[in-house]
């Protein structure tokens, strides 16, 4: 594991911000990719789907064409900001399936991302079960809904809550970024607070270590970004390390 850490100004509030990946205790391939543009306001976690050819290829060229997309701020007011994002995504993902089309591999990704904005608010957006979750006022809010069959059946009512816990299609993912020519992403804007902090994380996180466990360690860890980062990666280690794991935390203080 790698420790990636840093702050940066983001117009009256400092961003202190961490992190990770780790292949986890089973997989030999890590499949995870981050992306961490403070510059840019732009932090971002992929994850290749690993049942595919090369999910690892898939994450990589995904954050890598982010990267090239985000190498400058660009401040829109919220709704150009939404729109603007969303053409990201979708530029994105034509790039990864164009490339997917043309090295003739099955591969896909997930994608979270976060995106600061210059009128204090700030975007969310995913596709796939890569999660932000949002640590505000002693609480663990979490902002994306899983683009998954499981997810989509518990929505319907279709299953219980312990029921889509333990499913076995529970990593069986509706949308995927490269899998088809066009992807819809789900996008949403919330306005930060001093104090919050976010988790922008793959599944080889939450698969592991459970909301509660996440909560704990994010208020017993308000300073030190850096150790609560690795302290969440061992987490879902000792739980088995079942999958590759990455995370990133950022710290929104005065």
């Amino acid at each position: 594991m790698q420790l990636v850490e840093g702050n940066c100004r983001v117009l009256d509030s400092q961003v202190f911000y961490a992190g990770a990946t780790d292949p986890g205790r089973v997989r030999r391939c890590n499949e995870d990719n981050l992306l961490i543009l403070p510059e840019t306001g732009v932090f971002a976690v992929a994850d290749g789907l690993g049942g595919l050819d090369a999910g690892d290829i898939a994450s990589s060229t995904a954050l890598a064409h982010l990267k090239d997309l985000c190498s400058a701020p660009i401040f829109l007011d919220d709704g150009d900001a939404k729109s603007h994002l969303e053409a990201i995504i979708a530029a994105v993902n034509s790039h990864t399936y164009q490339y997917r089309m043309l090295l003739g591999k099955n591969m896909a990704t997930t994608l979270a991302l976060v995106q600061f904005g210059s009128n204090g608010t700030t975007l969310a957006a995913h596709v796939g079960d890569s999660r932000i979750y949002r640590w505000h006022n002693d609480e663990l809010i979490r902002i994306t809904s899983d683009h998954s069959l499981v997810n989509e059946l518990y929505e319907q009512g279709a299953l219980t809550a312990s029921q889509a816990e333990r499913s076995p299609q529970r990593h069986v993912i509706t949308r995927a970024v490269g899998a088809e020519p066009t992807v819809l992403p789900s996008i949403t804007s919330f306005t930060l607070a001093h104090g919050d902090k976010l988790l922008l994380c793959t599944d080889g996180l939450t698969s592991m270590v459970s909301d509660t466990q996440i909560a704990q360690c994010l208020r017993s860890e308000q300073t030190n970004i850096g150790r609560l980062v690795e302290q969440l990666v061992h987490l879902a280690n000792e739980a088995g390390g079942h999958d590759n794991i990455t995370s990133i935390v950022l710290s929104i203080q005065s």
